[in-house]
Order: structure tokens, then sequence, then C-alpha cells
């Protein structure tokens, strides 16, 4: 049976930067240097930036500067200007509950910005815009549909896995409990994305379900 480089190197390329994103965000654990966006300050918001930029962004900017060096246009990522209404319908709401929250603080202005850029946009790019877009080219789409959401879903047990010490077979049990939520709310970006024809959409509706909860405090 013939491998799919085009298949692998995206599922490869994804898998270094899940065992990177681990074992950084167990350095920062262990070295107290997890901030949180609640008790951002200005003492500590260098910290955060940094720890946001190497955790989230920096795959970004890798996995753009590879399409480039190819010579892909960066439109087959979604990052194209279509469901332009939709998106700024989308952003006013996001606006409208900075505004309505009223926390003109660092932390309050840092947590939108956090919830938009560091989770949002750059989740929905790796893996929707990127992984799955690169699956779907060569897979059914329900195959890529479920294989970019457990790798999705498998990030979310990373923090859980750290701050709670758990052996390996409990590390396991976390990390399949993520994956079907991983493919089922994975499945619904992804259906966001293809009906707009544009990785906003996605980006901001991720943005404002991990974002909506500031209005009850509960962020």
């Amino acid at each position: 049976m013939k491998i799919n480089k085009k298949i692998i190197y995206p599922i490869t390329l994804i898998g270094i930067y899940m065992v990177y994103f681990f074992f950084l965000v167990k350095y920062f654990y262990n070295n107290d240097l997890l901030i949180g966006v609640k008790n951002i300050t200005i003492s500590n918001v260098g910290i955060q930036l940094l720890g946001d930029f190497l955790a989230n962004l920096l795959i970004v900017i890798i996995i753009i500067s590879i399409m480039l060096r190819k010579k892909q246009s960066l439109n087959i990522t979604g990052t194209t200007r279509n469901g332009k209404i939709v998106a700024c319908i989308l952003f006013a709401i996001y606006i409208g509950i900075f505004f309505i929250k009223g926390d003109f603080s660092l932390a309050g202005i840092y947590k939108p910005l956090f919830f938009l850029i560091t989770i949002g946009f750059a989740e929905e790019f790796i893996f929707r815009g990127y992984l799955f877009t690169e699956l779907d080219k060569e897979l059914p789409t329900y195959l890529a549909i479920i294989i970019s959401g457990m790798m999705w879903g498998a990030m979310h047990a990373t923090l859980p896995i750290i701050v709670n010490n758990y052996s390996v077979t409990r590390s396991l049990t976390a990390i399949f409990s993520e994956l079907g939520g991983g493919i089922v709310a994975g499945g619904l970006f992804i259906l966001l994305y293809k009906k707009s024809n544009s990785l906003i959409v996605p980006i901001l509706v991720h943005a404002l379900l991990d974002y909506w909860p500031v209005l009850v405090g509960k962020v």
C-alpha cells in the first residue's frame, strides 16, 4: 500500500506541534509562568504574550512560511473576504460584549484579544484552515473531519493532564474523552467554514463561544 505523503505531512507537522505544545505548557506550569487571562497585570503581561506566541501563533507563522515557500495561496486555507456580512455582524456582537461588560482594565482588554487571536484565529487556522483543508484534498470529507477533530480534541486534554499530574493510563483516558467533542465541535466549525467559504466566520464564532461567558462572570 502506497503511503500518501500529502496526508502524512500535515498530520506529522501538527502531531509534532501537539507534542511541542504539551512540553511547552508543562514547562510554563512547572515554573509558575502560566498566568491566565483573568490575572493579567502590567508586570506579567509580557510573559503571557510570550506564552501565547510560542504556544499558538508560532506554528501559524511556520505553516504560512511553508505555504509561501511552496508558492501556495493562503486563500486555500479559507482566509478570504467571503462571508463579509456575517463576519461583520459577528464581530459587532463580539465588540458589543466587550462594551457591555465594561471592563477596561488590562485583563479586560486582553481577554477579547486572547480569545479572538490566540484561540479563535490560531486554532481555526491550524486545525480547519490547514489540517482539515489539506486532508480534505486527499480523503473523503468525513475522514478529514474525524482526523482533524480528533487531533484538535486531544489538544484540550493537555492542561488537565499537566495540572492534575495524571498517570499514563489516566492521561490516555483524558485524551480519549476529548476526541468525540473535538470531532463534533470541529465538524460544526467546518460546516460554517464550508458554507461561508471563509475561515473568518468560524474564527469569530469560536471566539464568541469562548468569550461569551465573560458576560456572566465565568471567565
